[in-house]
């Protein structure tokens, strides 16, 4: 239960209990064991709690190390041995209006709710190579509207919840953090605007392994990736004006990209083969979905189901299960889909094929599917420029013109 600590820069040792608050930098040089409630407590600003190696373990209970709003504290291992946070409710907790702390180079372990939890934290606190392994909840939570904090460069290993979960929180940026089997989502936005998701990878999510959800508008999700989730590779629900850029999706139970009820989305150069189907949108109207390679899924390339005015180009939906790219729905004129210059071949199905009107069909290529290579129903725009060739039926084209 007591631990000799080295205070810095003071010249006198500290001797700390599970529980103390701690005012001054110290360097821990013994576990702390068995903490009935929390292990330390940040009492001062602008200090360092080294762990140099050692344990912070509790009984199930409090927090290992936790702030109530003090600022520039770091919390860090500067031991060439793992220093451990296990066994309490929360790992470390950076409570209401803490800022600029840095925790670092920890290994938060077997743990309750959070590993780590920022809770109406803000500004400028960043967790760093850390390894959050194994919580009975979630890896890393930030709520409570904590906005500009910066997660990067973490470990998240076999959380039975979600890897990362962010809800009711702005402008936060989640960069380079490796997430693997969680027992739920793996990187999750819940009414969570405003933040930036960059290079992290994910995967053996036992549900998706990216979903943003509930109001979670106007995010960048750029060049993450995600395998082998159980559902889709990144979802999108109930949730305007995000940018989906460059990410590759891959192996997933779901299409790589799901859109349902979600507007006014850029969805641009994202690698979605190798899924159980590429694309996929359901009542989501306005997005643009541009220059993104949908082949090789088992299902369609890019779907679009009762989703009007988006703007569908410059992708390839090759050497598919089903359809290169599959439109259905009703439109009233004008605000029909526009497909245009997009690359269909050797899909099992048609290349293109469009039920119901009033969608525009114009300057795509359609090769060698085993059925159409573009059909589209009554009532549909020739936009023209449209090419196929050696496709299942002879016609090649049906109610479009298609030159070879």
């Amino acid at each position: 239960m007591f631990s000799a600590l080295t205070p810095v820069p003071a010249a006198h040792a500290a001797h700390l209990t599970c529980g103390q608050t701690v005012t001054t930098s110290v360097v821990l040089h013994a576990d702390l064991t068995n903490c009935p409630g929390d292990g330390l407590v940040v009492g001062s600003g602008g200090i360092t709690i080294d762990l140099n190696g050692h344990t912070v373990d509790g009984v199930g209970l409090g927090v290992g190390i936790r702030n109530n709003g003090f600022g520039n504290a770091t919390i860090t291992n500067s031991g060439s041995t793992p220093a451990r946070v296990q066994q309490f409710d929360y790992g470390v907790r950076l409570n209401t209006s803490t800022s600029g702390n840095i925790v670092e180079k920890l290994t938060v372990q077997n743990n309750e709710f959070s590993g780590i939890e920022l809770n109406s934290a803000h500004s400028n606190n960043r967790l760093r190579n850390n390894i959050i392994d194994r919580q009975a909840h979630r890896g890393i939570t930030i709520t409570g509207g904590s906005g500009g904090n910066v997660i990067t460069d973490n470990t998240i290993t076999s959380n039975q919840g979600g890897g990362i979960f962010v809800q009711q929180s702005a402008g936060n940026r989640l960069e380079g953090n490796r997430i693997t089997g969680s027992g739920g989502v793996g990187l999750a936005l819940e009414g969570a605007s405003g933040n930036t998701l960059l290079t992290n990878t994910v995967g053996n999510s036992s549900d998706g392994a990216i979903t943003l959800r509930l109001g979670s508008n106007n995010n960048l999700v750029q060049g993450n990736a995600s395998t082998q989730s159980a559902d889709a590779g990144l979802i999108v629900a109930d949730s305007t004006g995000n940018r989906l850029l460059s990410n590759t999706l891959q192996g997933s139970g779901d299409s790589g990209i799901v859109l349902q009820s979600s507007h006014g989305s850029t969805i641009t150069g994202n690698d979605v083969s190798r899924n159980t189907g590429g694309i996929e949108l359901s009542g989501s109207n306005n997005n643009l979905i541009q220059s993104n390679i949908a082949n090789n899924t088992t299902g369609d390339g890019i779907s679009l189901g009762l989703s009007l005015n988006n703007n569908v180009q410059d992708n390839q939906a090759n050497q598919n299960g089903s359809r290169g790219i599959h439109v259905v729905g009703d439109a009233a004129p004008g605000a029909g889909n526009q497909l245009v210059r997009n690359t269909t071949n050797a899909n099992q199905g048609d290349g293109i094929f469009v039920s119901k009107a009033a969608h525009t069909v114009q300057g795509n290529t359609a090769r060698s599917n085993k059925s159409w290579g573009i059909s589209v129903d009554p009532g549909n725009a020739d936009g023209g420029g449209n090419r196929a060739g050696g496709n299942g039926q002879s016609g090649q084209c049906m109610r479009v013109v298609c030159t070879p």
